[in-house]
């Protein structure tokens, strides 16, 4: 069955060729096709025939939780990965900003010590408003991922 199938909501039968609703029909496991329940009824009473709707359920359920599945694995995997690669990037800014405005100690004179303090004063603001800029994507994509939660929770299951 091709995907354009699925959205059909009418087959015809292999065996006596009437149309009918994909409601109405039945799929034959043994013989691989398509037939409408008169025939399910007279020539495949002996095979495993299962409502043609279900047959259609399971084979997009199956899709639709694989690709969901491959979807989800995708963040999973590249989340962690990118927050430790931050941490790590943010431990060596930490160092190297510490380690650079131990030179304070060294000026050789108010100028070069103004200009030092300023020029660290205005990276370590940087840093802020750079981490001020990404923390409301972050806190929005929690708020999103709790409500799409919470619309799943909201669906009946049966």
């Amino acid at each position: 069955m091709n995907a354009a199938r699925n959205v059909k909501d009418e087959c015809s039968c292999k065996e006596c060729h009437k149309k009918n609703i994909v409601d109405e029909m039945f799929y034959c496991s043994e013989c691989d096709f398509e037939i409408c329940g008169a025939c399910a009824y007279k020539k495949h009473r002996s095979h495993e025939a299962i409502p043609l709707l279900e047959k259609q359920a399971n084979q997009m359920l199956m899709e639709l939780q694989q690709e969901s599945k491959n979807v989800i694995k995708m963040y999973e995997d590249s989340l962690p990965k990118l927050h430790k690669e931050l941490l790590e990037e943010i431990g060596i800014f930490e160092t190297k900003l510490l380690s650079k405005e131990e030179t304070l100690k060294d000026a050789p004179n108010l100028a070069d010590l103004q200009e030092k303090h300023e020029s660290f004063t205005k990276i370590k603001s940087n840093f802020e408003s750079s981490a001020e800029n990404y923390l409301p994507h972050l806190r929005r994509f929690d708020a999103e991922v709790k409500q799409l939660i919470q619309t799943l929770n909201e669906i009946p299951d049966v």
